[in-house]
């Protein structure tokens, strides 16, 4: 009985209390990653940015482009058919045709009839049939590119023969047979919808001759011929893509391929032609003939071509297909030899940055899906473009598509450890932001995807810090940025980047502050291990945070100021406030707790809990507790057991804790009716959080231990703490297996060893109030 009232009157030092206190905390509860927002990015179709000068144009003229010159060739002529049964019977139809001719009036447009076709394909279906029909064909169309050797009115006809003998033949079709048509149709006001589907039966045509690979130059030359001039004739979008599947089927190359990836780009700006290419296969084609090109060989293709498809991925049922046809692993092959064309060449042309820009801007719509992150780890194009982010650091415009892929890439923990990995150190994305400090776009989405890389990764977090002026590259674009936006600089921009910009740069240092070697070397006194630059970079970081939570609104600038304390709060953590010269927190200590204070109050929760967590680490320093209780700030803590938030709960208990370690904070605290509305706290939620429990036991044996009597009815907190210290009624038999309940056992363990002190004790006061009443 004596060692149980000797144990209970032995009041503990405050370094004992606060060091329980520390111990009972769920360190992950006070030192924490900061998490924010991605960077904003707009979703436009652009083709370049206005950065750089001497850009490829957007708009061009397609009458610009030559068709190339055909390759002479020395080929044996073949002899003129004379007196043989093929020229007999196109005389034949000649004839035939005139006297059609002459039958009808000269000032008027014949309008052909039923009987007209058929008496056309009744000429003497026995002489027609003997024709050679490609061998007639081709004669045909050689006198209609021939000028000198036709008679106009065998030309004016021509067509109606072709059309006869479509009918009398059921045979494939021949590409020039169909040609002739098209060039028929295009003297007059022909259909849109009649002559593409002209266009689709010319593209069977050639897959089925398979005239991509065939050298017949000729035939080539007279389609392309044909086909370009139909280009110029109708600006129409749907028409275009027909002529497209023309050309696209040839596998045309050279100076054709850079016209079929301009006219592609002329339609891909524009959103609504998205159906053009999800009712075709023109998609499938496109990336097909892009395999057949190189980035030294056919830069302007490739411009355009990737120019289209950075706009056609913007459609995620496009960039399905583009991706289900290979296009990811054609830009990675594409950005390879890039690469390696710059390590052997210093000096690149610049259409090559200008094919890299666009082929960046497309892998930047397609990392926007998660599900080709597989495909890009497994084939090293992480790596491919870090690699080309080192290698291209002085194109502005290629570095910040590449930053906003890491940045998107960065969300993903597995693409977070290859980024690593890839890495040989950090110096190449600090040098980025280095070069590019005043460039918000850039170091916005390098400090995120930092940010996002510190978060889990320990190794990341001791490279980055042990890079070489780092903290101090860091705090200098703080310093920039925050007077940039003090200045009210891009105020008049909807989203105020320059603002985020902040956020991000104190989220690198907050997620490298985890790391407890690191937040203890941030917050460390000068000594031989730890130069005084250290120390000042500490006391720069302090100036900056205090100067946002002075200049800032929680109302108007939430995000900012909640990581401004969420860096507060991490580095206090790990300062010694026991010392107040004792490193820049210790010295800083009442300018904080200052500047802190003004938010006690605040409407915002999530402000108030952060305020809390932050008064959790500052009030180990009696300086800070004695200001609190000056300025009423142990009442704002106490009027916050109230909120019923769990959450601020544990953080103002955390704080509570400290405060009654001094005997004039614990009489205040019973003035403000903190025990009653603890022990309220701890018969609702008891069960619920033994976290909060603990805490609140606590604060309560803080308060009563060096008394001899309790502040309300000693009963109620005696019964509470005896359900709650029930074992066996609690857990009954504890399943090994049952992983979740072992882990709340072990919580329930840490509070019963704070519980059974002030059971004990109450216990105590209860017998000895009842040896008073029977004396």
């Amino acid at each position: 009985m004596s060692d149980r009232v000797y144990v209970a009157k032995l009041p503990k030092t405050s370094s004992e209390i606060i060091s329980e206190a520390k111990a009972a905390l769920n360190p992950s509860l006070y030192v924490k990653p900061l998490t924010t927002n991605r960077p904003f990015t707009p979703r436009e179709r652009v083709f370049f940015c206005n950065r750089r000068t001497n850009r490829p144009p957007s708009a061009f003229k397609l009458q610009q482009v030559q068709l190339q010159e055909k390759k002479k060739t020395s080929c044996t002529k073949l002899p003129a058919l004379y007196n043989t049964k093929y020229s007999t019977a196109n005389n034949y139809c000649k004839k035939e045709i005139k006297r059609q001719t002459q039958s009808s009036s000269p000032n008027t447009t014949r309008r052909r009839s039923n009987s007209d076709v058929a008496n056309n394909a009744n000429i003497s279906r026995k002489k027609i049939s003997s024709l050679s029909f490609p061998l007639s064909i081709d004669t045909l169309l050689k006198n209609h590119y021939e000028q000198n050797m036709y008679d106009h009115e065998y030309m004016s006809h021509e067509n109606e023969i072709n059309e006869a003998r479509a009918l009398c033949f059921d045979v494939h079709t021949d590409c020039l047979w169909i040609v002739s048509l098209i060039e028929t149709k295009m003297k007059k006001n022909f259909e849109t919808s009649e002559m593409c589907s002209l266009l689709n039966k010319l593209a069977m045509a050639i897959k089925r001759e398979n005239l991509s690979v065939i050298r017949d130059e000729n035939k080539k030359e007279t389609i392309l011929k044909t086909v370009f001039k139909l280009v110029n004739t109708s600006p129409d979008d749907e028409l275009t893509v027909h002529i497209l599947l023309v050309l696209l089927q040839m596998q045309v190359t050279g100076k054709y391929l850079a016209t079929v990836c301009k006219l592609i780009f002329k339609i891909s700006r524009l959103d609504k032609n998205d159906n053009l290419f999800l009712e075709t296969n023109i998609l499938t084609l496109f990336v097909d003939i892009l395999g057949l090109a190189t980035p030294h060989e056919d830069s302007e293709s490739l411009i355009y071509g990737y120019g289209a498809l950075k706009f056609l991925t913007m459609n995620p049922d496009l960039m399905e297909r583009a991706m289900n046809n290979g296009c990811l692993s054609l830009m990675l092959l594409h950005l390879k030899m890039i690469n390696l064309e710059r390590t052997e060449r210093q000096i690149l042309p610049e259409t090559i940055n200008h094919v890299l820009y666009q082929l960046t801007g497309t892998l930047r719509n397609v990392v926007n899906d998660r599900k080709f992150y597989v495909e890009l780890l497994s084939s090293g194009g992480l790596m491919t473009i870090y690699r080309a982010l080192e290698l291209f650091s002085g194109d502005i415009d290629v570095v910040t598509n590449i930053s906003r892929i890491l940045s998107i890439m960065s969300t993903d923990e597995k693409c977070c450890e290859a980024l690593v990995e890839c890495w040989s150190n950090v110096s190449v994305l600090m040098s980025v932001i280095e070069k590019y400090p005043g460039q918000e776009e850039i170091v916005v989405r390098i400090t995120y995807a930092l940010g996002n890389i510190l978060t889990n990764n320990e190794n990341a977090r001791h490279q980055l810090y042990e890079t070489h002026c780092s903290m101090g590259t860091f705090l200098n674009l703080m310093q920039l940025y925050l007077e940039k936006d003090l200045n009210n600089i891009s105020r008049d921009v909807k989203f105020n980047i320059v603002e985020d910009v902040l956020i991000k740069i104190i989220r690198v240092i907050v997620n490298m502050s985890i790391q407890p070697e690191i937040g203890a070397k941030l917050v460390k006194v000068a000594d031989d291990y730890h130069p005084v630059h250290k120390v000042k970079e500490c006391e720069q970081f302090l100036d900056s945070l205090l100067t946002i939570l002075r200049r800032k609104s929680i109302d108007e600038n939430e995000e900012l100021v909640l990581a401004a304390l969420a860096a507060l709060n991490n580095l206090s953590y790990y300062a010694d406030m026991s010392n107040p010269n004792c490193g820049p927190f210790g010295a800083r200590q009442l300018d904080i707790t200052q500047a802190l204070s003004l938010l006690l109050t605040t409407r915002n929760h999530f402000c108030k809990v952060e305020v809390a967590r932050v008064f959790g680490n500052l009030t180990r320093s009696a300086t800070v507790r004695d200001y609190l209780l000056e300025t009423s700030g142990l009442l704002a803590v106490t009027n916050c057991l109230d909120s019923g938030d769990i959450e601020l709960l544990v953080v103002c208990c955390g704080v509570l804790v400290n405060m009654t370690s001094d005997e004039n904070n614990r009489q205040a605290f019973k003035n403000y009716n903190g025990v009653s509305k603890m022990v309220n706290i701890l018969r609702s939620s008891g069960e619920r959080n033994w976290t909060l429990s603990s805490l609140i036991c606590q604060t309560l044996w803080n308060v009563c231990s060096d008394s001899d009597s309790f502040p309300g009815d000693p009963i109620v907190v005696l019964d509470t703490l005896v359900k709650l210290t029930d074992e066996e009624q609690l857990f009954g038999e504890l399943l090994s297996s049952d992983e979740e309940k072992v882990a709340e056992y072990k919580q329930w363990e840490d509070f019963a060893s704070v519980a059974t002190n002030l059971l004990e004790w109450l216990d105590e006061l209860l017998e000895g109030r009842f040896d008073n009443i029977e004396q």
